[in-house]
Order: C-alpha cells, then structure tokens, then sequence
C-alpha cells in the first residue's frame, strides 16, 4: 500500500479533488500510546475496529494517512485495519525535555469524504544513562581559601524523564573535600565540592576525586567523571641571592653592551610567585642609572653609558629582585665596580687672557695671549706640551708648569695679511698621546700708512654744451689699502694758480666729497669754451691724512645750436636785393652767389643751399654747396621782366637750422653794368673778405684740433701698447653701451663700451675713444673693532725675562667678602708702598672675581661669598687658582686658595615623604629599602646615621656601601594582619655629623597588602523572576547582590555566565550579564512558546591572584501573552482547475495552527466572499476549499484566494496568505479575423516571393486551443486557381507571390483565408484580401504615326517658302502603361547645325521655326519619343524633310508660329550682350579691387594702400648707402634671416612710382629682443657706406 508523502502531496492523487462532498462529513478522532524505540511494524491499533468499519469498505474508500511532521512514522495495512510502525521513533528527538509526548495522523477516506484525527503517545524509556559534559573536571583553588568554600560542578546530563532521569551523585572519598547537592525548582540536580579542610601547596599540590551521577530507572544507570583539583600557590617566599654582594672591574670607555655581572636569586614559590624581575633599586642616582642597566629576564647587568674614570673611580650599584606575585616580594643586593683609568682625555686648552685684535706695528716680543692647559687623566697621561706653527709670525713661551705666553715673533703688516688663525697644539704623554688644537683668530689693526691710489692717472670726458645744470661730468674714484678711518676718502677741486678768476675750475665744477661726482655748476658754451682742465685731490681720514691727486680733461663737444646767417647778400627785414641781368644772358652764366656762414663746427656747420620758390622755377638753380645761382636756360620774350627767388641756407646739424634770403632778379638790357656795380657793392661791403677770412680762421682750427686728436690718440697708443692685440688703442673688451647719434661717427663705425670716453673733435670726423678702467677691486672687509692689549701684555712685551713664585691659603666657605685671605706684601717680600707703583694686579684663571687686592695694605681680600658646594661639588678637596702680575720687573706669581668645607647643610631626603607596600603573609625578617639621605657636605659634616619611629612590627638597619654611604632599611620583625592595622606610619629621621648636629627627616607610610582569601557570597544564593514575553531588549532582569570582604583586585568582582544548564549556552543568547554591575538584562527576544522558563547559572570570581569565585542561581519565568499570528499551514492544493468544474469540486485542504496558548490559541478561518469558492471545516484546525459556482477562464484565467485566519486573543492578531488558483482553458471560443476584408498592393514584376500582406486573427482561448493556423481557400471567380498566384505562411499569416504578376494582365485578386484554432473539436473563420496589381513603366512608347521599318526614315517635302509656323506634319505614340508612366513628350535629337523645325512636347508636331533658305537640301530630323516614368523609356523616328517648290502642303496652318521682325531680334541681342558684359566686367573690377584691400589689411584704406601688393616675403633684405652729408640715398628694406613668424618691411609706391622719390616703409616686428638688435646692427652697418646720389625721403608706418 503506498504511504502519503509531505503536505504537497497529502491525498496522492490529484484525482481526490475532483470528486464531491456529501452536505454532511464525519469526523472523529482516536488516541494511541506506545513506547519509544518499537520496531518497524510494531502495532499501534486497530482503525476498522476503533472505526466499527468494515475492513473492505477501507480498502474500497481509498484511504490515506496524512502527518503534521516530515517524517512519516506510521502506515496503515488496508487490508486488515491495523496501524503500524514504520519508522523508528526516539522520543527525546521529538519533544526534547517535554514531560509528554503526542504525534497526530489525519486519516481521509473517500466515498463518502471523511476525516479523522488520530493522536498518538509516545512513552519514554531509560534508554539514556546520565553523561557530564566533557571528559573530567579541573579546578583550581587557592591554598589558602577559607574552611567552607564551595565548588560548583557542571551538573550531567539525562534526555530521559520522570523517574529515569537523573537522580543523584557520589563523591569518593577524600580528606579535605564533601559533596553537596543542589536541587532547582525544575527538579535539576547541582554538585558542589565543599572544602573541610585546609589546603597546604607544600604537603600536596594536587587531588584527585572521582564524581558519580546516578538516574532511578530500572535497572538504574550511571557515569562518572575524574574531578582534578590544582592547589594554587600563595606568594609566602620572597626572593634569595646566591651571594650577598658582588663585584667587578671595567676599563673606562667600555664598549655599550659590555657585560658587568650576571645576577642569580632564586624563589621557591612556582608561578608568577617564583617569576623573578631584576631592577635597580632606587636608590642608585639618575647619573648610575644611565651608565649601566640590567635585564629584568637574566639579571645581566651591561653598560649602557660612558665609564669615565675622571668622573668616578668606583661604582656602587644596589639591585633589587622581585617576584611576580600580589602583592610582591624583593631581596636586595650590592654589585661594587672599579672603573681603571685609560688615556682618554685630551688636554683642554684655557685662555687666561687674550686679545684678539693686534696693531699692525706692535714690536716684536708682544705679548698676544697667556695659555693655561691641562689633562683630567692621572700620571704621565696628564703632562702636557704646547707648540705652534713655525711658519706664522708667533712663538710660544713657557711661564712655568701648565702656562704658556703667546708672542709676535717677527714685524706684521696688515696689508699683507689682515688676519691670522693661530693654532695652539697640545699633546699628553700617554700611549698613545692625545691632543688638541685651539684656533686663536687675531685681526691685526690698521695704522694709516698708506695713501690713497686714484685709478687713473688722468681722466678724459666729453661734455656736450648746453649741459643741465648740476649734470654729473664724470666720477673719479680712488682706493686706500688701509681700513676703516684711514680708507674714508674725501674728493676735492684744486683752484688753480693765479689771480685770474675766470682760471679758477671751481667757479664753472663741483665735486661731490664722498662719490667723487664732478658736476657742472653752469651750461657749457662750444664756441667760448671747448677744453678745461683741472685737478682733483683725494685724503683719506687717518691721522695724519695721507693725499693724492690726479689730472681732469674736460672736452666740450658741439652741439648745433646757432642757425646760418647770410653774409652775402645783404637785405634789410623787409626788403629784397636785387640784381639784373641781360636778356641775352645764356646758361650757365653766373647771375650771383649767396655767402652764409655758421658758428656751429663739424657737420653742424656743414651748409647746403636750396632754391624754395622761385617765379619761374626751371630759369634758374642754386648749388647745394657753393651757393651759385646760375639761368639754367636761355631767356625768352614771354619771361616776366622780374624774377623773386627764395633761397633757404640749412646746416647739418641734428635737427638742422636754416635761414632764408629773397632775391629779385630783373632782366633789363644794362644787365652787366648792373650785376658788376652789385659786386662792387658787394666788395665794398666787405662781404668777400670777412668770409675769406672765417674760412682761413675755420680751417687754421680745424688742422689745430685734428693734429692734437692725432697727438693724444698717438700718446694712447703708447700707454696701451702693453694692451691685447685685438683691445686697438681705443678700446677695451667691457660691458658695451648704446652706439651714440651717427653725425658723431662720420665715416667711422665703432660700437663704444659701457665706461669709455669718448671724444669728437669739433673740426674733424674722428672720434677718439678712451677705454675705462675695469671695475676696481672689492674693498676688503672691514676688521672688528681693535682693543687694546691689556697692560699685562703690554708688560710682558716689553721685558725679556720673568721671575715666578707660587703661594698658598686656605679660607672657610662662610667667611664674608672683605675677609683677608692672605698678606701678599709679606708672602711676596715686598714692601706694600711698592705694590701700586709696580702696578700689582690679580688674574683668575676661571674668569670669576671672587678675590681682589688691597694695594694699600698689601693683602689678598675676599670679594664675594665662597660657596663650596658650587665650586667644588663633592670632590674631597676644593682649590681656586690665582695670577699675580707685577711690572718694573715683571714678575708672574701663582696663588692657590683653598676652600674649606663647613657645615652648612643638613641631610635632606629626596621625598618628604616615602609610601611602602608590603604583603599581610610576608615573613618576619623581610627587609624594605628606604631612600638615601643627601647632604653635600663633606667628610664629618656629611650622614652620620639614620633613627625609626617606634613600631610594634618594624625595626630599622642601616647598611654601609663600599664608597662609605649608608643605606637605611625597615625590617619586619613581627607578623601583620590588614583587619587589624592596614596603615603603618613611622619617621624616619638623617643626622650628620658636625657641631651642632643638623637633621632631616621623611614620613614612611606602609600599606599592608591584602591577601585574597575570602570568596564573594551571592545574596540571596538562588532566587526566582517572573517576566512577560517579548519585553524590549535592554530589559533589566535583576541585578545581583555579591560582596567580597577584601579589598582591592581581591575584592573586585567580575560576573560571568555557566553554561552548565540543560541547555547549554542557549540563554546567553537571550541575556546579558554586566560583569561589572552584576546587572542581568534581556538581549535577544525572549519566546514564550520556545521556553516557558531559564535557568541561570552566574559565576561570581575576583581579581585576586589566584582568583576565587562564587555562584548564584536564577530562574527566569516567563508570562505567555498573544504576541504570534496564526500559521496558515496549505497541506494540498490542485491547481489548475478546469473552467467547466462543477460547484463542490475541492480545491485545497487548508491546515491553520496558533503557538499561543488557551484563547491566543483558538484560531477562525475566512475567505471573501465575492469569489466562486467557500470553506467547509473538515475537523478542529482543518479546512477543505471547495468550487461555490461555475467558472469562465475567458473571464478570469486564475484567482488570488486570500486566506485570513484571526485568533481570540486580545488584542487580536491575524495572518492571511494568499495563493494563486489558476484556471483551466477549455476550447469554447472560434478564433475572430480583426477585419473580415482587408486590401493589399503589390507591384507588378515583383519577384516571386514578396509579401504581400499579413493577415491577423485572435483567440481568447489558450495554449493549444489558441493556436493558430492560417490557409487560402479555392473559390470559383478566377479561371486560374488562386494558389497558383499566392501563397500563405499558416503560422504567421503573412501573404506571399508565387509568381510575377502583371499588371496589364490582371489588375485585382480576391484571395479567401482560413483560420483555425488547434483545439478539440478545432473551430474556424474565414476573411478576404484583395490584393491591387501596381503598374510599373515596363513598356517603352509605340510611335503609331509615321509608321516606318525599323532603320528606314520617313520623307515629308514642304514648300520650299514655308513661312515660320508651318507644319510639316505629326508624330503619334502610345504606351501600355498608365498613368505618369504613359505621359510622353517629343523632342528633337541635337545635331552639329541648327536646325529650321521644332516640334511640340505634348502634341509632337513639327513644325517651320524660322524661314528656309532657297536651295536648301533636305533636313534629316531624329524625334525622340520619351515617357515619364522612372526610368523613362524612349521610342524614335528619323524623319527626312525635303523643301519643295511645289510641295503639297499636307496640314494646315493653323497652329503658326508668332512672327518677329528681324530688327527686334537683333536689338534684345545687343541689349543682353551688354548687359552681360558691364556686369562680368564690374564684377572683375570690384573683386580685384577687393582683393586688393584685403591684401593691404589695417595699414591704410586710401588709394595709395591697395594700388600695390603688400604680401610677406620669405626672405628679403636691408640695404643702405649713406653720402657724406649724413642723408640716406636708397633703402631696400626687408626681413633676411628672420623666422617666418617676424613681420617684413615692405615698400608701397603710387602709380607714378618709378617717377617718384618717396619711399613708403612698413616696418617689420621681431619675435625677440635678439632679432631686433641684429637687424638694427646690419642697418647701422651698411649705412656706414658713402655714395653719391639724390636723397629719398621715406617715412616708416607699423605694420599690423
């Protein structure tokens, strides 16, 4: 018999749903109990006789057995009735600790329909002995935990229940621990180990017990489990040392990381009690600290500092080890080490007195500096020698031991070498030896003994007249090698000898004292003055000064200043001369000669002559240069009688003067007689002889001027003749200035340097230039102020011996100053009135003042208080040394006061007050470290001993180091106990060991420790909270009570979760402890139906060490409230379901369940009700959903059925779940064309194959009821059956040609299609398409008309005087097609002649289009017949037309073409031609025109700018000529060598230009700086050329 499977498949066959429920079905319900763990096919019951059913009808009724659960235990036998096992069945797997344990089985049968519910029990069976969670249990207990002390065990584990579970345990037996067992409210059982005994590590570490759990079941089962307790050690045993005190020795200067000594202490307690660290104790100083260092692992000691056998000689180091317990124990111990002492000391170099500035002239034997040296390390190693280079001007001499005097050993000279570093070596005697150098730097001072140095020994300057006032003419300069003062300079102008006053240079110059400026004090004038001379005198500022003095040329360069005047002729101001001439003059006779001169020089008085205005301006000309008015041509009758010319005089100058004079010339017959008696006017003026004579004057002082150039360029050129071959005499290679203006150059090109002179000669054109001088040497810095030595040097200096002695004193540090130290006089043997006289003075060698002399009395005084402490530190002696210095002999005497050691400090701890800890268990005897006392005293004065407090537990003991320090130590000599006294207070006091005695003391305060050995007590130790369900997460719970008598970490309670419930660890997911608090709040949502209570273990453990713990107990209720919805479990469901079902059918079998419980639990059932169906409860908590109405799936093809299921709770909760019914498609719909005719075009001579049209039908029904096939059906209309023309896709409907159609065939088809769906029966529908032929231009024109062969031509004759407008005759065609394809149109062929027809384009007749010449031969004529489709096709006809006399015209004329005279024809001609022709010309014009504008860009919208082509050139150049006067002759400007990118000069001329003097220049830009300068240089250069010619004027405009 097949067994139901999962809620899926619950009734087997989906056939169950489709039969009928009577009105009314029963149900009933049976219950079962068995015990777990039957075998397969154990029996369970009887159903047929429980049932009082026939075993027959079971079998006939179909019945199945449906399970809530996975798992399907139980199967029927229909046969006999029975139910059986048929799977195994463990009821600790189904219901956990659940007292009771219940499967329930649903059992339908058909026929009619009933339900029944079958509940069945299963009992349990000790099949489980009792098991503890792991393998055994270790535990660890302080051994010095308190009688009574409990132990809580993980309890084990037993699945079964009632009796057989878990009832008991059994502890083996044992000496120091019994059991006790705990029960929960829930029945669960607790171990726990109570200790009745005390523990002792020492006797017995470890016990081992064995545990038994025991359960009542029958026969009883049990499990054991080894229980190992570790006793934990408590710190009682403080660390020991091998040795009380160790020792070592190190060279100085060990290495870092050198071993000292290795410490070994041992500790017999174990764990961190017997973990022992290594430090240094405090009461080593911070100085020892850095110097060595210890491994607190090994206890090595190494050195990490520098060991400096100067510093110390032994080193006491006190150790401490501490173990690792709470609290701590230590031990101490002394390591003493002895440093050997190695040469590691450089001598020091010390400057008693030193000066570090020396006059330049100190004799030699002066005394520069007294050295003191010394060598901290002992013995040989600390001698020392001194020594200097013998290559400097100094030498040492030594005094006496550790003193040596530096002096000059040779004559200085600061201007040879200004400064001197003087090194002073200084080297040991060890092995090997050390030294050291000092560097004394010593500047020596100038003396001024130097003059100052002009850098010329003459100057030469150009000055150009008309100068401003205050301008600088030159600046002379001078150096002094001297510094300071003596190389202050000051400049001044010489007056010259003599009483004139106009000599003196200056009334005309200033100079300025400091720069050396010399400035004009009024403008020059050339033609008064043009050359001064003068001196200039330079001091310096030393004392006495020291001058010089150097020679000024000054050379007034002309400047054009003064325009022509006209000697000859002479005219008043408003008045003109006159002179005559004969008619019969002929050229080129004289007529006159105008005479002007110009008190400018050089080219400034260069003059040229031009004719401005004249009468007539061809009868006469003037020279340019002589100034001779000649008739250029012979005189004529129609001449004017009077002739007034306008001659100007201009010069050459920059920019020129002129003068203008009119002449009147008359022409009268006595000419001669009048131009004579004009010249003997003129010579009777004197005119000819004053010019003669400044001309003699002007060329006197022009070859004057040039042969004193010629002499000093001459005199300059012997100075440089020492100068490079490639520097000339006038040159020199410097920093180059601007080229001056060109009228200076004349013909010489020469790019002057920044600083020469230059010089021009007014009556030459050479230009003399001076090279300057290079730029003088930078000005040495200026040395440091100078010092004067003291008058110990001085002394020193002057003596050439020196006598010593030494002295010794002692004086107590509290002495007040003007204590006498010492009498000096007697000491010295001398008398006190002596001692001012020889100048007695006192030298410290530390710099500090702290003793001086009474030259009165003789005696060595105290000059401020003496502090030994700070002078000395605690070194055992203390000594201040002291030079004595006196002069007329010089006598040098060492003096050594000794500083005596009071007591005036009293021993001062480092803390007023010291904080020790020391354990309650510690043993008598363990000592505890105390700080040192401090007291820098010395000797007596210093610690004596230390004094305690009275104390019941402590005494004290003092310990004396090697180095005699002592050290003070509390002993513990009786037991303590934290309960009765935790604090200990007690003095201690330090006492030295002067008179009186002094004293400190520091406050000690001991804390005695607490030991952990009391527990922390839960209060109350079980306890019990009720607590609703679902309550927020942070909920607090309870909080717990725990106390701990210690103190401290001991008493620190730590709270932490047992996870030894039967549900381990399931409630830490669900609460939080604070181990802090002890507060206990909810985490997780708490679930009622998951667990209805919580038992709660806490562990309660301090922070001792080792720590102990306690435990609390708490069991957590919880309060059940409606917080679930009702499940809605679908145990079957059929679906699709066919639209033609009847009402009844069943559709699902609906299961709803509530985990609440009482009415939270009792759960309604409800769907809508405007669907078809309804719901009939089969039994409690099951639903059958059944069809209530016919269904249409063409209306609804599925429902969304939504199941609500409500609880009784309060408040109320709900759930609903909906699924989908999906409906069955019967095939009761046709399928339905969209339209029953449709209409569809195709073009003819389409391939075959081309779609025509898609048809389209729809189906409401589905799947295969809606599957669509489509086919042509055969009607009678066409005589060819339709297939044979189209054919039709049955799946997508789409209509295809199977043949080209033709339109001048058939024009229309009627095509029938067929529809039919899939279905069973398949139903069907037809449409009709009728499908248009579209006509194509397939057919070419026929011409009907003439009608030829094919390659013959028809002959037409016409009259041979046809007029215009005759028809010949008429061509006729047709075309098969229609529409624009048959439109046609006639035309003619073109031929090579025109021809006299035309013919019409619609009509196509041909007719006479102009009159036909006489004799004409025949005309042979190709019309062409075209029709308009696309492409158009063409027929032609040859038609041959002979003129006739007496043709017979075959048409009429009725169509004549219109008639024109041949005069209108000819002027419409004229009239376009013309037309065309100003238009194409104009436009021409305008477009060059605009083309040249354009070219001409920005520069200019005249004319002149686009009458010529402006373009760039690649390349061009730039060339000049430049004449004698100074004035340019041609230019040819361009950009040669220049980038592409550069703009180019380029010439513009007018039309006339080759005619035309003027030149228009567009300059061109330079893409650098660079670029510039070249093409400036090359334009300078080439105009440097002279040629003779005309001079153009051109002007420069920028170029865009």
């Amino acid at each position: 018999m097949p067994r139901a499977g999962k809620a899926g498949r619950s009734l087997g066959l989906p056939r169950v749903f489709s039969f009928c429920l009577f009105l009314h079905s029963s149900s009933a319900q049976i219950r079962y109990s068995i015990p777990e763990e039957l075998t397969r096919g154990a029996f369970v019951g009887n159903i047929a006789k429980d049932l009082g059913t026939d075993v027959a009808k079971l079998a006939a009724a179909n019945l199945q057995v449906l399970s809530d659960s996975d798992s399907q235990y139980f199967s029927v036998n229909v046969n006999t009735g029975v139910i059986m096992v048929s799977e195994r069945i463990d009821r600790e797997q189904l219901c956990g600790q659940n007292p009771r344990c219940f499967l329930h089985l649903k059992l339908a049968i058909e026929n009619p329909v009933e339900f029944y519910r079958i509940e069945v029990e299963i009992l349990d069976i000790n099949d489980n002995p009792p098991e503890f969670p792991g393998d055994g249990v270790s535990l660890r207990i302080y051994e010095l935990a308190s009688l009574g002390a409990r132990f809580p065990i993980q309890p084990a584990q037993d699945p079964d229940v009632g009796t057989n579970t878990l009832q008991t345990y059994h502890l083996s037996a044992n000496e120091n621990f019994n059991l006790n067992v705990k029960a929960r409210t829930d029945g669960g059982k607790f171990p726990e180990l109570v200790l009745e005994r005390a523990l002792d590590r020492e006797l017995r570490a470890f016990h081992h017990l064995v545990l038994t759990a025991e359960d009542g079941g029958s026969p009883p089962q049990s499990s054991k489990t080894h229980i190992t307790i570790q006793v934990l050690d408590a710190n009682d045993n403080h660390p020991v040392f091998d040795r009380p005190s160790y020792g070592a020795r190190l060279v100085e200067n060990s290495p870092l990381g050198t071993l000292v000594v290795k410490l070994n202490a041992t500790d017999v307690d174990e764990g961190p009690n017997g973990d022992i660290r290594y430090s240094l104790s405090s009461h080593n100083s911070a100085a020892l600290r850095q110097i060595f260092a210890i491994d607190e692992q090994t206890g090595e000691i190494r050195v990490q500092g520098n060991l400096d056998f100067e510093e110390a000689t032994v080193y006491e180091i006190e150790v401490e080890a501490k173990d690792m317990g709470s609290p701590t124990m230590e031990e101490h111990c002394s390591v003493v080490v002895e440093i050997t002492d190695v040469n590691d000391n450089a001598p020091e170099v010390i400057l008693t007195s030193f000066s570090s500035s020396l006059s330049e002239d100190a004799p030699p034997g002066t005394v520069v500096a007294v050295i003191h040296v010394r060598d901290r390390d002992s013995g040989e190693q600390g001698k020392v020698q001194c020594h200097v280079s013998p290559d400097l001007p100094f030498q040492l001499r030594k005094d006496y031991e550790h003193q040596y005097s530096l002096l000059t050993s040779t004559r200085l000279d600061r201007e040879h070498v200004a400064y001197y570093n003087v090194t002073v070596s200084a080297s040991d005697l060890g092995s090997p030896p050390l030294s050291r150098h000092t560097i004394l730097p010593i500047a020596l001072a100038d003396v001024n003994d130097n003059a100052p140095q002009f850098e010329q020994e003459s100057y030469e300057v150009l000055v150009a007249e008309n100068n401003p006032v205050g301008s600088v003419l030159v600046t002379v300069s001078a150096v002094d090698p001297d510094s300071e003062q003596n190389s202050r300079l000051s400049y001044s102008i010489l007056r010259a000898g003599g009483t004139d006053p106009g000599l003196d240079p200056t009334r005309y110059l200033s100079i300025h004292p400091t720069s050396g400026q010399v400035s004009a004090k009024f403008p020059f004038d050339y033609e008064q003055t043009t050359y001064l001379q003068f001196h200039v005198e330079v001091s310096d500022g030393g004392s006495p000064a020291l001058r010089n003095r150097t020679l000024v040329h000054v050379f007034i360069v002309d400047q054009n200043d003064n325009a022509p005047q006209v000697h000859f002729p002479r005219a008043g101001e408003d008045s003109a001369t006159q002179f005559r001439i004969s008619p019969s003059t002929t050229p080129p006779a004289l007529i006159t000669k105008v005479v002007a001169i110009d008190a400018d020089s050089g080219r400034n008085a260069w003059l040229s002559y031009h004719l401005v205005e004249a009468t007539d301006p061809g009868l006469f000309n003037v020279a340019l240069r002589s100034g001779e008015i000649r008739i250029v041509r012979a005189l004529q009758e129609t001449d004017a009688s009077a002739h007034e010319l306008l001659v100007v005089v201009r010069d050459a100058g920059e920019p020129p003067l002129s003068t203008a004079v009119t002449l009147v010339v008359l022409v009268e017959e006595k000419g001669p007689e009048a131009l004579q008696g004009s010249e003997a006017q003129a010579a009777d003026g004197g005119g000819l002889p004053t010019i003669t004579l400044y001309l003699i004057v002007s060329l006197v002082l022009i070859s004057t001027v040039s042969l004193v150039g010629l002499a000093a360029l001459g005199v300059r050129c012997l100075r440089r003749g020492s100068a490079p071959a490639n520097q000339g005499c006038c040159v020199e290679s410097v920093n180059t200035l601007q080229p001056p203006p060109s009228h200076i150059f004349g013909h010489l090109h020469y790019e002057p340097k920044q600083g020469d002179t230059v010089m021009v000669s007014d009556i030459s054109e050479f230009m003399f230039v001076k090279p300057s001088a290079g730029p003088a040497g930078a000005n040495p810095p200026d040395p440091t102020l100078c010092s004067e030595l003291p008058l110990l040097l001085a002394a020193l200096s002057c003596l050439p011996a020196l006598s010593s002695a030494q002295l010794r004193y002692s004086v107590p540090e509290d002495r007040e100053p003007g204590f006498s130290v010492g009498d000096l006089a007697k000491d010295l043997g001398v008398e006190v009135r002596s001692l001012a006289a020889r100048s007695l003075r006192l030298v410290s060698e530390g710099g500090q003042r702290h003793f001086q002399v009474d030259l009165a009395a003789g005696v060595l005084l105290l000059n401020s208080r003496l502090d030994r402490e700070a002078l000395c530190g605690q070194s055992p002696t203390c000594s201040l040394h002291l030079q004595l210095v006196m002069e007329n002999p010089l006598q040098l005497h060492r003096v050594e006061v000794d500083v005596l050691d009071v007591n005036d400090n009293a021993p001062q701890f480092p803390k007023p007050e010291v904080v020790l800890e020391i354990t309650e268990v510690a043993n008598p005897g363990t000592r505890l470290p105390l700080e040192v006392a401090e007291d820098p005293d010395m000797g007596s004065n210093s610690i004596s001993t230390y004094e305690l407090s009275p104390s019941e537990h402590f005494a004290l003991s003092i310990n004396v180091r090697g180095d005699g320090v002592k050290m003070p130590e509390i002993v513990l000599e009786k037991a303590l106990d934290r309960e009765k006294v935790a604090v200990h207070h007690l003095t201690l006091t330090a006492l030295d060991g002067g008179n009186p005695v002094k004293s400190g003391t520091a406050k000690v305060t001991i804390h005695v420790l607490d030991a952990n050995d009391n527990p922390p007590v839960c209060d109350p130790p079980i306890s019990k909270v009720h607590l609703e369900e679902n309550v927020p997460v942070g909920t607090l719970v309870t909080k717990l009570n725990v106390t701990d008598l210690d103190e401290g970490p001991n008493g620190d309670v730590e709270y932490s979760f047992k996870t030894s419930n039967n549900a381990p660890g399931k409630f830490t997911k669900l609460f939080s402890l604070d181990p802090r608090t002890g507060e206990i709040r909810t985490k997780g949502p708490l679930d009622y139906e998951e667990s209805s209570a919580y038992e709660i273990a806490v562990r309660a453990r301090d922070k001792g060490s080792p720590a102990m713990e306690g435990h609390c107990h708490l069991r957590v209720e919880l309060i059940d409230i409606n917080d679930n919805s009702p499940e809605i479990v679908l145990t079957s469901l059929s679906s699709p379901v066919q639209e033609d079902a009847t009402p009844g059918t069943v559709i699902a079998l609906i299961g709803v369940k509530d985990s609440d419980s009482g009415e939270n639990g009792q759960v309604r059932l409800q769907i809508a009700k405007e669907l078809p169906f309804k719901l009939v409860s089969s039994f409690k908590e099951h639903f059958s959903l059944v069809t209530n109405g016919p269904l249409d799936r063409e209306k609804a093809s599925g429902y969304n059925i939504t199941v609500r299921a409500v609880d009784l709770g309060s408040p109320q909760r709900a759930t609903q779940k909906t699924f989908y019914l999906r409906i069955a498609d019967v095939n009761d719909n046709a399928p339905n064309f969209s339209s029953p005719f449709d209409t569809a075009h195709v073009q003819e001579n389409s391939l075959p194959g081309t779609s025509v049209f898609s048809v389209s039908a729809s189906d409401p029904d589905e799947g295969s009821n809606a599957k669509l096939s489509y086919s042509i059906l055969l009607n009678g209309m066409q005589d060819v059956p339709i297939s044979t023309y189209f054919r039709i896709d049955q799946d997508n409907g789409t209509i295809y040609t199977v043949r080209a159609l033709d339109y001048e065939q058939d024009k229309v088809f009627q095509v029938p299609v067929e529809v039919k769906d899939a279905g069973s029966p398949a139903l069907s529908s037809t449409a009709v398409v009728h499908v248009f032929v579209l006509d194509e231009n397939d057919n070419a024109p026929i011409i009907v008309y003439p009608s030829v062969p094919t390659g013959s031509a028809f002959h037409q004759t016409i009259p041979a005087l046809a007029e215009p407008g005759y028809l010949v005759t008429k061509i006729v065609a047709v075309d098969a097609d229609s529409g624009h394809n048959a439109w046609l149109s006639y035309q003619l062929q073109e031929t090579a002649e025109a021809l006299p027809f035309q013919v019409e384009r619609r009509s196509g007749e041909i007719r006479v289009a102009q009159a036909l010449r006489e004799s004409e031969d025949p005309h042979r004529l190709v019309v062409e017949v075209r029709d308009n489709g696309t492409p158009s096709l063409s027929a032609s006809v040859v038609i041959v037309i002979s003129p006739e006399e007496n043709s017979v015209q075959d048409f009429a004329k009725s169509l004549d073409l219109p008639k024109s005279s041949p005069k209108d024809t000819n002027l419409t001609l004229y009239l376009i031609i013309s037309l065309v022709s100003i238009s194409l010309v104009s436009c021409v014009m305008f477009a060059v025109v605009a083309a040249r504008c354009l070219k001409a860009g920005a520069a200019s919208w005249t004319f002149a700018g686009c009458c010529r082509g402006t373009g760039r050139k690649p390349a061009s150049h730039f060339r000049g000529q430049m004449k004698p006067d100074g004035f340019i002759k041609y230019l040819d400007v361009g950009g040669a060598g220049l980038t592409s990118q550069a703009q180019n000069y380029t010439s513009c001329f007018s039309p006339m230009s080759d005619q035309s003097d003027f030149l228009f220049v567009k300059p061109f830009s330079h893409s650098s700086t660079a670029e510039t300068v070249a093409a400036y240089e090359q334009v300078t250069s080439t105009l440097a050329s002279p040629c003779d010619g005309a001079s153009w004027l051109f002007s420069v405009c920028p170029s865009t």
